[in-house]
């Protein structure tokens, strides 16, 4: 009976129309994902050394189409297929008989659901098949290697077959038990609320295990497995089933497994013949009476008629608020908000910034977070209820009583718009009720009412379109089902459609945005608010256009046809409804021409391939000018306005050039930011001498002057220039936020320079192939003499003296490097000068707000800090690590150059911060907004260490800066690093920074795999974050910790009292390395191959530990081992002999004081063999033990570092490339080469 059963619901499956459909799309998406990767179409090109047939690639492509937003398309493909495999049989009244039929419990049950499952996995391995032969474009170059096929069936069996299987077998159990889909929609809901949380529990380091293991499809434990692999191991390596991966896969298919099983078990086909309610309701007489109505019986019969447009206004509400009641009154909407609160409280948790520091829980970041999963639940409500309630009279058997009920087809359509309407306010009030909650639970009290209504009032008419969108397709399409995957295909497919073919224009990108800022405290939602309400306003005016159609095929009555629909429901269409459809057309029509116009007309929208051959053209035309030798600036002298309500800005200034050259110069190429939208107005550009115009090309922002009697040399001559910017109406995607409202900041990039830009260069040298350049470096060799001669900083200017007028609003103050000269206000503006009294670089920058300001001093030094009212939160640990950051670098350094340091405050636009001249800009994101607990050790104190940052940069960047070369970054990040760490470790101990040094770690093990071209030595470093950042963390901690931290800082102070302030030719960091072997002992040499001139990887780990008591005492028996790699740029790695130093610790209670445990024995040993074996006595009794239990050197693994007594550890893969896994046959069906 079982093959009968299955091999017709087979052959009935796979005669779906539906079925096809969702595999051509999925077919479709598989297909285009292909070609793009591969380069198919004319999109830009970007550097990888990925191949994009690699087990983990194709990996990515399956799971990356099964979580987050896609779990909405996903689970409504799976409902449609799997979950009514029984249920329709119910649905459609068929059960009856099936008592007629000798079928069995196990045939019919098993039968259905292995069928339903096959059809399924059909459907889904449309993506792969897809993705096959649309990547074989790529055949025959680097982006494809070997044709391996395996690489294709293993990641669709460990992650499509098995998520196929848990998904749909809790479906299938849910609706077959229940008898209805809403168990199966709620599934669905908390399958999107576990793969938010996995999300969210991901940000933080220490629970990874439980965010992997969290998620059903398995996105995260592929994250975590494979998180540390190198661009070479990702090429060659097969995903491994190990790990958390393993437990991930056996716990989730456990669970499918359990639930088919119990469902089996439960299941009797009496079932069918019994009512079932997932929410029993209780019995209640529907019973009327007018006993007490005070009104006769002739009273109550005569009905009042009356047509009038109030009547059908109170008509429209009435129905309205009837739907909403029978949309909220659901025990989907109940449950539904109800996990959407619990969700809330859970992120809530997790509202971090960097390195796991905590956000304050203003309300502007909680309604933002909240309205993160807000829109996942409200698109999930809308698109079921849409679709619920248009076929509810159809399903309910009453859609002719209402068909023949004098209610208007107007009014029945809108009512159900308005109805959808009114939940999605009521969604927003109790986001908001939850939100407020949450805040006063954790202590903050300073809630902003207003604030959640701007948010609530911001994203409505987002919600607006979905809902018409929404109804239009339910009322357009006869298959409830259908008409959900329709629904949402323009929020989910289009969207991946336009991002692979680079296509972004709001005019037909659903409901868009247009340009988008993230709120700020100074700016609240910024100078976007007006381009947004006129692109939402086009996508409102044009699905209601969608809905009045809608209207003309209005279901009522038994027809099905559009055609025979629309016969039916023309006779209330009347001329007043056709006009209004006109209004829209043309209202639709008219904002889009007004839309077309600023992003066309007054703006010009490039795409990346427009914007790559430009920078083509750029090079081929100008390359010839780098040869020229400039001269340098030496001077400048700037008045620069700003005008905040305009989002414009001018500049007036004057540079003074002077020839260092041995030679006269005869031609000066000024560089300027160039005009592409023609925002710029050029007034003046000239030399103060005479010369002969060359060219000058504004698109290009490149002018070349031939001098009519040559620049000698150390002559000099002034520049003058006078230029503006204003914004005229409004962009496709992107905003300027130099200039805004409140809380504007640029640097002296705004600014014209000299000579040839190079940066303007297209540098991926995968494009510069296609557009047939030679490749360019990312940096010049790190010896390169020439190159040298410029500081990585500026390439047309050493020291120069800096002065500078600014003027803002009235207002506001202005702020730019210097000492304040004079301050005044004239015609409604406020002005400020500002002087440098010592040669500064050629990088500053100008900022204007409406500031608190609060002061401090250190000796001599004012300290000064620019906020935001209502952001006093951390102002006393930024102004304390200002003063920490003076005191340890000027006694370990040297003196402070400057009288004065300020932080400035600026939008979160940005989360960074920058130093420049005794001046701080200083994002809201990541500082001000930041919860400090000073009595927590293991969190980390975000403010104070950014801020001692940013100070350190007034030695190393401000005073040592090295040329334009590889290793530059290393002397201004690395040393800003270390000694931010140094003020850190002064402040909280040693044992508080194993957190930190654990993110830094982590972070640039992550870094690497995502590198592009090559990873290069800490001293080689090309401007590559994961290494001048993380990896130099962590060198110069171990550095330190091997050197003793008086003598590295010694050594620092000699390199820096060497170059600071220096001339051509700047320093680079092979005069550093030189001066630290020549200062290390020979024993501790090979620390300077291993952490500066090689990339070099070690795997430290417990192999077996125990204790036993003797006497008053515990004796430790703790067996370690360490392994090294040298590792090369693509990330191959190869073994070499360990003979190196490593901390060696026993550690016992923890404690508020000991946040990693009480260190019992702490000391240096030399592993000079792979594994050794030490006993110690210890007096207390011993919980951990292990080798470079800080993460001190930089370990491919930490987690194994350290071991409790209470387990054996696991044993370690020591391979060269130990996370290959996934061992096969490999069955190689062609080659890429």
């Amino acid at each position: 009976m079982f093959k009968e059963l299955f091999s017709f619901e087979l052959r009935t499956g796979f005669k779906k129309w539906s079925t096809q459909i969702y595999f051509l799309v999925f077919l479709a998406l598989g297909v285009l994902i292909g070609l793009a990767s591969t380069g198919a179409f004319d999109t830009s090109t970007s550097d990888s050394m990925l191949i994009k047939n690699s087990s983990l690639a194709i990996s990515r492509i399956i799971v990356g189409m099964s979580g987050n937003i896609m779990v909405l398309i996903n689970g409504i493909m799976m409902i449609s297929i799997m979950a009514t495999a029984i249920q329709k049989d119910y649905a459609y009244n068929f059960h009856g008989l099936l008592y007629t039929t000798p079928i069995t419990k196990s045939g019919y049950f098993f039968g259905r659901f292995s069928a339903n499952f096959l059809i399924s996995i059909y459907v889904f391995s449309g993506l792969l098949i897809g993705y096959f032969f649309g990547s074989l474009y790529g055949l025959g170059t680097p982006k494809i290697g070997p044709v391996n096929i395996i690489n294709y069936i293993w990641p669709f069996l460990i992650f499509t077959v098995a998520n196929t299987l848990i998904i749909g077998s809790i479906f299938f159990s849910l609706t077959t038990i229940t008898r209805t889909t809403l168990a199966a929609y709620l599934f669905c809901v908390i399958l999107l609320l576990l793969s938010i949380l996995s999300d969210s529990i991901l940000s933080d380091i220490e629970n990874k295990d439980l965010a992997s293991l969290l998620d059903p499809f398995g996105n995260f434990a592929l994250k975590q497995v494979t998180e540390y692999w190198t661009p070479y191991e990702q090429n060659e390596n097969t995903v491994p089933l190990s790990g958390i991966l393993f437990w991930n896969r056996f716990l989730w298919i456990g669970i499918a497994l359990v639930c088919v099983g119990v469902t089996y078990f439960k299941f009797d086909f009496n079932q069918f013949l019994q009512p079932f309610s997932l929410f029993r309701k209780k019995n209640a007489a529907l019973e009327e009476t007018y006993a007490h109505s005070g009104k006769s019986l002739q009273e109550i019969l005569n009905v009042q008629k009356d047509f009038g447009w109030l009547a059908k206004l109170k008509e429209l509400l009435y129905l309205s608020f009837f739907e909403a009641k029978r949309i909220v009154y659901t025990p989907f909407f109940g449950i539904i908000a109800f996990i959407f609160g619990v969700l809330l409280i859970v992120v809530s948790n997790y509202m971090k910034s960097m390195y796991d520091a905590e956000a304050i829980p203003v309300t502007f970041l909680m309604a933002e977070s909240a309205e993160e999963g807000l829109s996942f639940f409200l698109l999930l409500l809308i698109v079921f209820f849409s679709g619920n309630i248009v076929w509810r009279e159809r399903e309910n058997k009453i859609d002719e009583l209402i068909g023949v009920s004098t209610v208007s087809n107007f009014n029945l359509m809108f009512s159900k718009f308005l109805g959808m309407f009114w939940m999605v306010i009521i969604m927003q009030i109790v986001s908001n009720a939850i939100c407020t909650g949450i805040q006063f639970y954790k202590g903050f009290y300073a809630i902003e009412p207003l604030t959640y209504l701007k948010f609530d009032l911001y994203h409505l008419p987002y919600y607006l379109v979905l809902i018409a969108w929404c109804l239009f397709v339910q009322l357009m399409v006869n298959n409830k089902y259908f008409g959900f995957f329709l629904s949402v295909f323009p929020v989910i497919f289009l969207p991946i459609l336009y991002n692979y073919l680079e296509m972004d224009d709001i005019l037909y990108n659903f409901n868009s945005n247009g340009p988008q800022l993230p709120y700020s405290d100074l700016n609240g939602f910024g100078q976007v608010l007006y381009s947004y309400f006129i692109v939402k306003s086009y996508w409102i005016v044009m699905v209601f256009f969608f809905l009045f159609l809608a209207l003309l095929v209005f279901p009522r009555g038994k027809e099905k046809g559009l055609s025979k629909k629309y016969l039916l429901a023309k006779t209330s269409f009347r001329l007043k409804h056709r006009l209004l459809l006109f209004l829209l057309l043309f209202s639709t029509v008219g904002v889009g021409a007004f839309i077309f116009y600023n992003t066309h007309i007054l703006n010009r929208s490039y795409t990346e391939v427009d914007m790559e051959k430009m920078r083509v053209n750029y090079e081929k035309k100008y390359k010839y000018l780098e040869k020229i030798e400039q001269p340098r600036i030496v001077s400048s002298d700037l008045k620069i306005d700003i005008f905040p309500k305009k989002s414009g800005w001018s500049v007036d200034g004057i540079y003074y050039i002077k020839n260092k050259h041995q030679k006269p110069v005869d031609s000066i190429i000024i560089k300027y930011p160039n005009n592409l939208d023609g925002q710029y107005s050029y007034r003046k550009m000239q030399l103060a001498s005479s010369g002969k115009e060359i060219f000058n090309d504004e698109k290009a922002g490149l002018k070349l002057v031939k001098l009519n009697d040559a620049l000698l040399p150390g002559d000099s001559v002034a520049v003058n220039f006078q230029y503006s910017f204003e914004p005229k109406g409004f962009a496709n995607s992107r905003t300027e936020t130099d200039v805004v409202g409140n809380g504007s900041f640029f640097n002296s990039n705004n600014l014209p320079g000299l000579g040839y830009n190079a940066d303007a260069e297209l540098s991926e040298n995968d494009a510069r192939k296609k557009y047939g350049l030679k490749p360019k470096p990312r940096m010049a060799k790190v010896n390169d003499q020439k190159a040298r001669m410029d500081n990585y900083i500026s390439s047309d200017s050493d020291w120069i003296r800096f002065q500078t007028q600014i003027s803002t609003d009235d207002d506001q103050i202005a702020i730019a490097p210097g000492y304040l000269q004079r301050e005044w206000k004239e015609k409604g503006r406020r002005y400020f000068t500002y002087k440098m009294d010592s040669p500064i670089l050629n990088f500053y920058a100008f900022l204007s707000a409406n500031y608190q300001v609060k002061k401090s001093k250190w000796k001599n030094v004012n300290i000064e800090v620019y906020y935001q009212k209502g952001h006093e939160y951390n102002l006393d640990r930024m102004i304390s690590s200002i003063q920490n950051s003076l005191n340890y670098y000027t006694k370990n350094f040297g003196a402070y150059q400057h009288r004065q340091v300020r932080i400035i405050e600026f939008p979160r636009y940005a989360s960074f911060a920058q130093s420049f001249p005794n001046t701080i800009p200083y994002s809201e994101e990541i500082g001000f907004l930041t919860k400090v607990e000073p009595d927590k050790p293991g969190k980390i104190d975000l403010p104070f260490y950014v801020t001692a940052h940013e100070v350190a940069h007034q030695w190393w960047a401000h005073q040592v800066i090295g040329g334009n070369v590889q290793g530059s970054v290393m002397m201004s990040e690395t040393f800003s690093q270390y000694s931010a760490l140094m003020v850190m470790e002064h402040e909280y101990g040693a044992p508080a920074m194993k957190k930190f040094l654990s993110y830094e770690l982590d972070k640039y093990l992550q870094g690497r795999t995502r590198e592009t071209k090559n990873e290069m030595p800490l001293m080689l470093v090309e401007n590559q974050n994961y290494i001048h950042y993380n990896k130099g963390s962590l060198v110069m901690y171990a550095l330190k910790d091997f050197l003793k931290e008086e003598k590295l800082n010694s050594i620092l102070k000699k390199y820096l009292d060497k170059n600071k302030f220096q001339e051509p030719p700047y320093t680079n960091s092979v005069e550093f390395v030189d001066l630290l072997k020549k200062e290390t002992p020979d024993s501790l040499q090979y620390l300077i191959k291993d952490l500066f001139e090689t990339i070099t990887l070690n795997e430290n780990y417990v192999k077996d530990l125990s204790y036993k008591k003797t006497g008053k005492q515990y004796e430790v028996k703790l067996t370690v081992g360490s392994a090294k790699y040298r590792i090369d740029g693509k990330g191959k790695s190869r073994k070499i002999p360990v003979n190196d130093y490593f901390d060696i610790g026993v550690f016992g209670k923890k404690s508020t004081k000991f946040s990693e445990g009480k260190e019992l024995i702490f000391q240096k040993v030399k592993m000079d063999k792979p594994e050794k074996t030490f006993t110690f006595l210890v007096n207390e009794e011993p919980l951990q033990a292990g080798i470079d239990p800080y993460a001190k050197m930089i370990d491919r693994n930490m987690k194994n570092n350290i071991h409790d007594f209470k387990s054996k550890p696991d044993k370690v893969n020591l391979d060269a490339d130990a996370k290959a896994g996934g061992a096969g046959v490999k069955v190689t069906v062609g080659n890429g080469d």
